[in-house]
């Protein structure tokens, strides 16, 4: 975590790193998973860097001022921008690397002052989502105002992650939109399914309204439940057809059963 000049009250966990702004870090006599943040200019001018990991700060306005062969291999860059698109610059960046044959880790950094919860999902999700969607970037780095909460923007950081294929930590969904041949509650019944199977992470089921359309709709999915009559469901294992016209009040057990034939089950943890 960035504790930028805050020294904490307590010993972290593990190998929980901790990342502190250079001369904090410098001034530190247990640096023991704890790493320096500089900018540019501080980097070029240390005398002394971390052996494992240094951060650095560069921001797309001073982007054609960097000097890559200054950047070892212990660098990753936090890549900044106050552009007004901000996304088009940080995506110049990566280009420019590109170009330069150049393979140094980023970390996308975006600042959004003044935005509120709903605004900052969006803005975040386009901004950066755009650009991990095209191969571009290696972490997420979303600053926000307090007001905002930092649960939020660790759910939605997670969430671009998982949306963009980046890191899977969570049980996916694949839901249609619902429309006259919808043969079941599609709301009721997600948020069934979500309440039993939403500890299994990396899994992603397709829930699904009808056969018409349902299957192309979910064709990338784990796991399918298709409405195919009154009452009655098809279960996939992928695009494979699997268990026809069960009935749908057994319909999610024999799902759950399906998912524990293939060892992909695991039982919910009891704190």
């Amino acid at each position: 975590g960035y504790l930028g000049d805050n020294l904490p009250s307590f010993s972290f966990p593990g190998n929980l790193k901790q990342i502190y702004n250079v001369g904090t870090w410098a001034s530190l006599k247990d640096k023991n998973n704890c790493h320096p943040l500089f900018s540019y200019s501080e980097y070029l001018v240390a005398g002394v860097k971390d052996e494992h990991l240094n951060l650095v700060r560069i921001n797309t306005s001073e982007a054609s001022l960097v000097d890559f062969s200054h950047l070892d291999t212990t660098v990753v860059i936090v890549l900044e921008t106050d552009a007004i698109h901000g996304m088009s610059a940080q995506r110049s960046f990566f280009v420019s690397l590109l170009r330069s044959s150049v393979q140094i880790p980023v970390i996308i950094k975006r600042t959004y002052e003044g935005v509120n919860a709903d605004d900052l999902m969006l803005y975040s999700a386009t901004d950066i989502g755009a650009l991990f969607t095209d191969g571009f970037g290696d972490g997420i780095w979303v600053k926000a105002d307090p007001a905002v909460g930092l649960s939020l923007v660790n759910s939605t950081s997670f969430g671009i992650l998982q949306a963009t294929r980046t890191r899977i930590s969570k049980t996916e969904y694949i839901s249609c939109p619902s429309c006259g041949r919808t043969l079941f509650d599609l709301q009721e019944t997600t948020q069934l399914i979500r309440s039993r199977t939403d500890h299994l992470k990396g899994i992603k089921i397709g829930i699904m309204g009808c056969i018409v359309n349902g299957p192309g709709e979910m064709a990338d999915a784990d796991y399918g439940y298709v409405g195919t009559g009154p009452d009655k469901i098809t279960l996939y294992r992928g695009r494979e057809v699997v268990k026809k016209n069960v009935n749908s009040a057994r319909a999610l057990d024999d799902l759950i059963d399906l998912i524990k034939e293939d060892g992909n089950w695991i039982e919910v943890s009891v704190a």
